[in-house]
């Protein structure tokens, strides 16, 4: 809404572009983190032995470090900190 209370659809269609951009941008920042907790994953597992991971044992591993990951991310407690944590985020942008 503009200030005269009428809609600005062209600021409002520029606005979602812009969003989409930083979507894409975030959604590759999680990708990225989630790699991470996926190195980490191997790397720990691979410390507790001598020969390399092979193959199927690498897509398993990714498999339930990333399942694990998004069932700790969703689990309550997390999730009432997170919004918890936006909230402080928003109003500190927005006083």
């Amino acid at each position: 809404m503009t200030e005269q209370g009428k809609w600005d659809s062209t600021g409002y269609d520029k606005f979602l572009k812009d969003s989409k951009t930083e979507l894409v941008d975030l959604q590759n920042q999680l990708n990225d983190l989630m790699v991470k907790f996926c190195l980490r994953a191997l790397r720990v597992y691979q410390a507790t032995r001598p020969e390399p991971l092979r193959p199927n044992e690498i897509a398993l591993l990714v498999r339930n470090e990333l399942n694990n990951a998004v069932v700790d991310l969703t689990a309550q407690p997390n999730m009432d900190n997170i919004m918890k944590l936006a909230k402080e985020a928003w109003l500190k942008q927005h006083p």
